[in-house]
């Protein structure tokens, strides 16, 4: 088993401004994508969503603003307490119903009690494939029948993306965890920069499907986040043009069911349904 990376999973999240992410270069298509894919699986609001390992919140306050009851479960303490400063700052402004410190393997929630839940962190942080079935069963216990379960991963390739389209074939100490991952799925960063991530799995997309089957849940489908979209020239001009934005949303939502493409994604969305 590789060792830990030199930051801890808290200590990367105490310290990476992830609050940030979503509204800047890439992680813009893959907050947009990844509502795309949600809201095509989801039941028409009111219901209840949980939004476990859901940071500062972008998500919950996405579904609060859609009519969605949501509940915010995240384990970082920084994060949740910047969702929770949004809220006070604007009490007007259409948030979670509840903000709490948690465990996607032992949620707080009843049994039965949400209409979906998203779990975009959780899987890729945890690294040991018993842990990962053991919150989707949990995801399944407070799901209600026919509840959907949203589940991001991180492929197996993603590394090896990153490292091509930003230009880091020379940097021998990223390479070396690219070749660690595409080996394993096992990531680890054993430098002191804190862009090359912390403790994660990588998983293949046969991997994700089995651990939801193992978790009790049926897949309806596995897509893929960002696509190619990593190849866009100059993605923030890209980006900034309404129109050119529009035309790389519907052009990766035509792609998004050629195998040969999947892997090529960062991330993957899995969908699965409680029986």
């Amino acid at each position: 088993m590789p060792q830990h990376s030199k930051r801890s999973i808290e200590q990367y999240y105490a310290e990476f401004p992830e609050d940030d992410r979503l509204q800047s270069g890439m992680g813009q298509l893959e907050f947009e994508r990844t509502k795309g894919i949600v809201r095509r699986f989801l039941p028409a609001p009111p219901a209840v969503v949980a939004d476990v390992g859901g940071g500062t919140g972008p998500y919950s306050f996405w579904l609060a603003g859609l009519g969605y009851e949501v509940h915010l479960v995240e384990p970082a303490v920084r994060l949740a307490e910047i969702c929770k400063v949004r809220m006070r700052a604007d009490p007007r402004l259409p948030g979670p119903r509840t903000v709490e410190i948690g465990d996607a393997r032992t949620l707080w929630l009843g049994d039965a009690c949400c209409d979906a839940l998203l779990m975009l962190g959780p899987l890729y942080h945890l690294t040991e494939r018993d842990d990962r079935v053991r919150a989707i069963r949990e995801s399944t216990r407070v799901l209600k029948p026919d509840g959907i379960l949203f589940a991001a991963t991180i492929t197996r390739a993603a590394s090896l993306v990153d490292a091509l389209s930003h230009d880091m074939l020379g940097d021998t100490e990223f390479v070396s965890i690219v070749e660690a991952d595409l080996l394993t799925g096992q990531h680890r960063n054993p430098t002191e920069n804190i862009f090359y991530f912390t403790d994660a799995y990588f998983h293949t997309r046969a991997e994700i499907r089995a651990e939801f089957e193992e978790g009790g849940l049926e897949v309806v489908a596995q897509l893929p986040v960002e696509g190619l979209g990593y190849l866009a020239k100059d993605f923030d001009a890209v980006w900034g043009d309404p129109q050119k934005r529009e035309t790389l949303l519907r052009l990766m939502a035509r792609t998004e069911h050629i195998e040969e493409l999947n892997g090529a994604s960062a991330h993957h969305i899995t969908v699965g349904r409680k029986a």
